[in-house]
This record gives C-alpha cells, sequence and structure tokens, in this order.
C-alpha cells in the first residue's frame, strides 16, 4: 500500500490555492492551448539538467533524497514493489538508501528504472548527456531484477501486483499506477513528440488520440500520495522544475478529457447553474458542468450528475433508494432546508472539498434478534453513537483493540453518550434492548450530520482491525485492497445464526478477497466486495500501516451485491457440512497473479473457529480462500479439516465458473481411496475429533482412479452402522475388520439399510454390492 506521513486519522477535505509556481498560468485555458502553457513553464524553470552518473549533484542524489520512505529516511521505495514480508527481494517495496547498484549489485540491491523506457523515445533516449533520459522526474528507485522484468515492456492494464500482462506488456501495480500515468503525462507535456505517450502505454486511445486511456483512468483511479508529493517538491529543489499533474490531476482532465480526476485547487468553477422550483428546471437538466440549486422539493427518479448542489430555503430533496447523485464540487444544505439519502442510495463525490450543511442518510442492518450485534460506521460527520441506537444499553457499544487476544480484551467498551462515531471507524452496536428475542427485523439506522468526502488516513496495527465505510455511497472492496496493498483479506459479519446464552454458536464471518469471496459458516450471501454506506468490517493487515480511504472507491453502483465487471474466472466453492448445519465455505480459483505461495490481497486466511472447519494450507497458515496459478489441468489441491465432535460430515459444490463449467473436479478421501467427481455429487464421510491434514486431494485429471459414482456414504451412527445409495439398491454388505477378518454379511434390497454393530472404537472395511452388480468398498471409523 502507499505509506502515508501521517499517523493518525486525517481528512483531507479544503483546497490549497494555486501555488505560485503557477501563476502566470491561466487555467480557463484547456486542452493544446493548456498543454502548450504548462509545456512552456516547466521548460523554462528546468534549469538544472542532471547528469545521469557524476561527481556533482546527479540521477542517484535526487533518488536517493525524493524516493525517501516517509516512514524510514534510511530507506527508499522501489517503484513496482509490493511486499517486505517474504524471502522474495525482487518483489521488495522498501530498500536501504545506501543499496544502491553502482560499480557493484549486491543481492537485492536497487538502480535507476526509467519509467518511460529509454529505447521507447523517438528517438530512443541517452543518458550520456542530460536530458529526457535523465529527468528525475520519471525515474524511479527500483529492484534491479524486477527493473530487468520489465525492461521495456509498455504499460497495459491489470489488477493486483506489478508484473508482466502476456508476453509483451507490464502492469506497474495497484499502487504505483497513478504514479506511472503522471509521470508519463509529465515526460509528453515536458519533450513532446520525443517521449509520446503511445509508445510507452498500450490499448485504445478513445478520450485523447495522443493519450493511452490507461493513464487517464489510473490518474483518477489511483489518487495522489503525499509520497508523490513530497517528491515533487525534492525534485524541484534539484532540477527547478514540477510535474503538475502531481500537483493538480484534474490539469489531466482538462487537456485529454477521461474520467475526471479530482481538481485539487478547484480552479475551475460550475460555468452556469439550473434550478429546481419544485416542478421543473429553469436550464435544463443539470451535468458536471452545471451547479443545481433546489428550491422547492424534489424526489430522484432516475441518476443525477451536478457540478455542485445547493439546497436552499425550506426545499425537501430525497435521494431514493437504488438511485445516484454525483456531485463534482460541494454539496451545501441549509438548515431550513433537508436532505435525505435513502437506504441503497449513493452519493458520490468526486473533489475532495469539505460540504456545508446536515444530511440524512438512512441504513437498513439484516434482520436482528435482541441480543444480536452489527458493525457499523458513520457516512457523516458529528453523529452521536447513542443518538444512532438510543436503545440500545450503553455498555453496548464497541470499538475493536486489534493486540486484544481475547473477546473482552479486544473489545473494548465506548461510552455511547459523549462520543460521535468516527470516520473509517468501525463500531459493534448490540440491537435495541426493547428488540423482539424471537421476531428477528431490520434495524433502520439513521444518520444526520455534514456528508463525509475526502481523503481519510488512519493507523492500523498488524492483524484484524475493525474499520467502516466512511462515505455515503457504496465503495468496493477490490479497490479498497488495491489502495491498502498490506491488506490481505476483508471480514464482514452477517450474524445469520443468532447467539445462545451470549455464545455465537457458528461462525458468522464471510470472507473477500480480489479473487472472490466465501460465505459465513452460518450461510448468508457470498460477499462480492461491496461495503455499503453505514457499514462496518473487518480487515487483516500483514503490517502496521495506515489505511487510506478515498473519492476513488466510491463507484457509481446501486447498493446491493456489485460485481465489477469483468471476465469471468476459473474457481469454484466448496462447503463443509452436517445434517444440522453449514460449517464453512472455501473458494479455489485460479488466477495469472497467483503463485501457489501466499499472495497479499488474493489468498485470505480464515477467521479461526472451534466448530468443524475446511481449509487449505500455505506455510501451516489457514486459509479459506486460495489462489493457484493460471489453470493447469494436472494441478492438485490438498484439503485439511478440523473437526470438533465425532460424527459424519459432508462435502458439497456450491459453485463454479469459468473452466470449471465444462470441465470435472474430483475430490479423493485418502483414508479409504474413494474418489468422486464432487462438481456432481456430494461426498459424505465420518471422522473423530481432531485435526486433519492432507486427508482430502482435490484434481481435474484422472489417471488410475476409479470414481464413484453411485454416491454410496457408509456412516455410523451410535451403535449402528448406515449405507445409503443414491442411484442402485444395496443387494449385499460384508463387514471385515482392519485385519480382514468378516464380521457381519448381510442381504438388503434397498437403498438404506442400517447394520447394528455394537463394538465400537475401530476401523472397518466395507464391501458392498449393488443390485447392478457394482461392487464398492468403503472404510469407516467406528
Amino acid at each position: 500500500m502507499k505509506n502515508f506521513i501521517l499517523f493518525f486519522l486525517y481528512s483531507v477535505v479544503s483546497f490549497s490555492q494555486i501555488p505560485a509556481y503557477y501563476s502566470g498560468i491561466d487555467f480557463t485555458q484547456t486542452g493544446n492551448t493548456l498543454k502548450n502553457s504548462l509545456a512552456n513553464l516547466i521548460t523554462t524553470t528546468h534549469t538544472n539538467q542532471l547528469p545521469y552518473t557524476s561527481t556533482s549533484t546527479d540521477v542517484w542524489d535526487a533518488l536517493q533524497a525524493g524516493d525517501k520512505n516517509p516512514n524510514n529516511a534510511t530507506q527508499v521505495l522501489l517503484m513496482y514493489g509490493y511486499n517486505d514480508v517474504d524471502a522474495d527481494y525482487k518483489n521488495d517495496r522498501i530498500d536501504a538508501v545506501s543499496n544502491i547498484c553502482s560499480t557493484t549489485c549486491p543481492t537485492g540491491s536497487w538502480n535507476r528504472e526509467h519509467c518511460y523506457a529509454l529505447s521507447l523515445g523517438t528517438p530512443a533516449l541517452v543518458t550520456s548527456s542530460p536530458g529526457p533520459g535523465t529527468d528525475a522526474h520519471h525515474i524511479r528507485a527500483a529492484d534491479v531484477t524486477f527493473n530487468a522484468d520489465r525492461g521495456n515492456r509498455p504499460y497495459a492494464d491489470g489488477s493486483g501486483d506489478a508484473g508482466p500482462i502476456g508476453a509483451s506488456n507490464w502492469y506497474p501495480g495497484d499502487e504505483w499506477k497513478g504514479d506511472i500515468a503522471r509521470m508519463m503525462m509529465y515526460m509528453y507535456v515536458r519533450y513532446n513528440t520525443r517521449c509520446l505517450p503511445t509508445n510507452v502505454g498500450s490499448g485504445s486511445a478513445t478520450y485523447s488520440t495522443d493519450m493511452p486511456n490507461i493513464f487517464l483512468e489510473w490518474n483518477e483511479e489511483d489518487p495522489v500520495s503525499p509520497f508523490e508529493k513530497t517528491r515533487n517538491d525534492v525534485l524541484q529543489s534539484i532540477q527547478g522544475n514540477r510535474n503538475p499533474f502531481i500537483d493538480n490531476p484534474y490539469l489531466a482532465t482538462l487537456i485529454w478529457g477521461g474520467p475526471q480526476a479530482p481538481d485539487a485547487w478547484n480552479i475551475i468553477g460550475c460555468p452556469s447553474t439550473t434550478t429546481w422550483n419544485g416542478t421543473s428546471w429553469n436550464n435544463g437538466t443539470p451535468n458536471k458542468d452545471i451547479k443545481a440549486v433546489f428550491t422547492g422539493n424534489y424526489t430522484s427518479s432516475g441518476n443525477l450528475d451536478m457540478c455542485s448542489m445547493d439546497i436552499t430555503g425550506t426545499a425537501q430533496v430525497t435521494l431514493q433508494t437504488g438511485h445516484i447523485f454525483t456531485v463534482v464540487r460541494k454539496i451545501n444544505v441549509a438548515s431550513t432546508a433537508n436532505f435525505t439519502v435513502q437506504n441503497n442510495a449513493n452519493l458520490v463525490q468526486i473533489n475532495n472539498i469539505a460540504n456545508t450543511g446536515n444530511i440524512t442518510v438512512f441504513k437498513n442492518s439484516a434482520n436482528l434478534l435482541r441480543l444480536d450485534y452489527t458493525a457499523w460506521s458513520s457516512p457523516v460527520s458529528n453523529q452521536n453513537l447513542l443518538a444512532f441506537s438510543p436503545q440500545t444499553l450503553t455498555n453496548r457499544f464497541y470499538t475493536y483493540n486489534p493486540a486484544g487476544t481475547t473477546t473482552a480484551t479486544a473489545y473494548v467498551s465506548i461510552n455511547p453518550t459523549t462520543n460521535n462515531f468516527n470516520p473509517t471507524t468501525g463500531y459493534l452496536i448490540r440491537s435495541p434492548n426493547n428488540w423482539s428475542a424471537s421476531t428477528s427485523s431490520p434495524y433502520i439506522g439513521q444518520f444526520t450530520g455534514i456528508p463525509n468526502n475526502g481523503e481519510y488516513y488512519t493507523a492500523m496495527q498488524l492483524g484484524y482491525n475493525l474499520v467502516g465505510n466512511p462515505f455515503p455511497a457504496t465503495i468496493e472492496g477490490s479497490h479498497f485492497i488495491a489502495s491498502n496493498r498490506t491488506i490481505e483479506t476483508l471480514y464482514f459479519w452477517t450474524h445469520t445464526a443468532p447467539a445462545s446464552g451470549g455464545i455465537y454458536p457458528i461462525n458468522n464471518f464471510a470472507s473477500y478477497t480480489t479473487l472472490g469471496g466465501v460465505a459465513a459458516a452460518a450461510g448468508g450471501p457470498i460477499p462480492d466486495g461491496s461495503i455499503k454506506p453505514g457499514q462496518g468490517f473487518y480487515f487483516y493487515s500483514s503490517e502496521n500501516e495506515n489505511v487510506f480511504f478515498h473519492n476513488a472507491l466510491r463507484y457509481n453502483v446501486m447498493n446491493t451485491q456489485f460485481f465489477k465487471s469483468s471476465n469471468e474466472k476459473n474457481l469454484y466453492r466448496l462447503n463443509l457440512s452436517d445434517n444440522e448445519k453449514n460449517y464453512n465455505q472455501i473458494l479455489i480459483g485460479y488466477d495469472e497473479k497467483a503463485t501457489t505461495d501466499f499472495d497479499l490481497g488474493i489468498d485470505g486466511k480464515a477467521f479461526e473457529y472451534d466448530e468443524a472447519m475446511l481449509f487449505t494450507t500455505i506455510k501451516d497458515e489457514k486459509y479459506v480462500i486460495q489462489g493457484r496459478p493460471e489453470f493447469d489441468s494436472n494441478d492438485k489441491v490438498t484439503l485439511s479439516f478440523k473437526i470438533k465432535n465425532e460424527g459424519n460430515y459432508t462435502l458439497h459444490l456450491e459453485n463454479k465458473e469459468g473452466v470449471f463449467n465444462s470441465h470435472p473436479i474430483y475430490l479423493k478421501d485418502s483414508f479409504n481411496g474413494t474418489v468422486v467427481e464432487i462438481s456432481k455429487n456430494p461426498y459424505t464421510f465420518s471422522s473423530v475429533a481432531g485435526t486433519f491434514t492432507n486427508r482430502f486431494e482435490l484434481f481435474y485429471e484422472l489417471e488410475n482412479e476409479n470414481v464413484s459414482n453411485t454416491s454410496i456414504s457408509a456412516l455410523s451412527q451410535n451403535t449402528n452402522i448406515l449405507i445409503r445409495s443414491s442411484n442402485e439398491k444395496i443387494s449385499h454388505v460384508s463387514i471385515f475388520d482392519i485385519l480382514g477378518k468378516k464380521l457381519i454379511e448381510k442381504n438388503f434390497n434397498a437403498k438404506e439399510v442400517q447394520i447394528e454393530n455394537s463394538k465400537n472404537n475401530q476401523v472397518l472395511l466395507l464391501e458392498i454390492t449393488l443390485s447392478d452388480g457394482t461392487i464398492e468398498h468403503q472404510k469407516i471409523i467406528h
């Protein structure tokens, strides 16, 4: 993730004035006129063109000063890096400032990555003399091996960590794509046709013929970090000029169009206004260039864009369920007016600007009983905790302490009378004390205050953290993980299974990574990553770091389960259950970005649970979401499980996508050698209590295995052995002990039979003959 200098909650909601550096620029200009003005500025102020290597100030010096880790001045941040917790040097995101690859290249050293590849210039850029090849605004510290891997590959769109895209392109990584976009824009404006963006960026250029779409999209999706701003200051002190697109990403929108990036200076006001008088607009329907003023009552009938939004007088404005208001700039609500955002509506803003006036946001919880808890967060400021849920007992409001090792130490009671919701903080709040203990119903949460907007940085700790969506709009989980690259897994409390005696008998946490989601053990929906207004959620972080919320996380999506459009993934989900309840669900998926080792943001750790649980294992850690490399039909996946109570359990396929819609999935039970096509038939087995690693194996190609197509299950039930067949009738059963001695032999003519055997705690071998002459063998513990 991006490292941030701030270690406390901080929201950027005010605009700075246009810096004096740009005092000679007319920002009413657009397109090539503005581009040419900026080109003249950054060229004439480029007073010190650096040598590549020199005893005087050179590119090494610029990078050692400009690329410093904001949290540790003895380190540099490495372009494309993403993982400092594994043993691989290549993917590190930090390194020692002094560990440079100059005359020698120590293991894991860093060198100078030309983000605009030298060979892609027209003509090729050089480092033998000062010029575009030595301009530090596009040269970054990078691991020497990763630098070589990138080579001169053009950039292409992707997701997740940095790496090759296909045979010839390169994705810089979720953390760095905005940095790359703004560097490529700078190089084009500074050096014109010498550094064409279309040479270094692949894909279409439909917004503007001279700027690839990906750079304009990355500029909007990945906001400018404090690290980029500081680096820009450092390079100005060395070279004399600045990168304008770091100072204000909106300049790219003014020049090339495309997605509207935030305007850091609020340089362009709303050129015209339209007013709703309660019946009609006096100047046509508003859009992103037209300010909307409401002087009369308005109820949304669909989505609406506007430059800014004023609600005046006693106007009552209602944003209805399923509708979206997108406001580029400020929202102002008069104290005598009212703005209501209904449940499952979205209020999206683009610029990081302070709003004025209160709004009311409604959010319905899931169905609750009296002792159920919900993880809440507030989409507005100044909302008091007790006023939000006045009938909840005052000792039943909690925040979460990641350092806590027990329930009592992890959940910290907070006084709701004197405390307001804090933006980005998640709060666990019990149902009102007058709620029904037998009939569940949703709690209709009402938040009143100034709508939250802008960027929030909040300190997090290694381990589990409870946070919340701070905005009155849905945010998308995959984008949130991409903006915070130490986050491994998101967890959503579902409380599908109610508490009994203050204890939840089943794990109620659903899990999500960029690979996909798995439902909670108690059931409920499979999370797709959409995080609704007012929703608190947990995540696991691999480091102590700051978490970043920003406006680009707000998507113009309906506030229901939302799947961002993408190619169908190759994945499937398996459930573990018994005759009475579900225990958990796991996901196995294949992705070109994944490996068989742990992959940050792809593999999801199991939220530990005392009852039965199915899981995969990576380096002795339990996972319920596991990514594998691009699908290979020869791949095999081992499954483990733990059982608290001896009994009979079933594995069955929940769903499948991609290649698995037409490719079989086989399950082998190593205990008795049974192989079933789990993609067609569930598999029931018996087990004693304990943790069993590698009992099951998933695979996709048959070798010399005999697949059981009869769906035979043999279970131990008290003093009886229960045998079921879902197809043919059972005609004969012989039972042997582990030494091969025949203990029981009986004839039948039924699909379900019971055989009494009073001897327990032994391994039995069953030979089952079906009515069609098929003979099946099973092994059970009885």
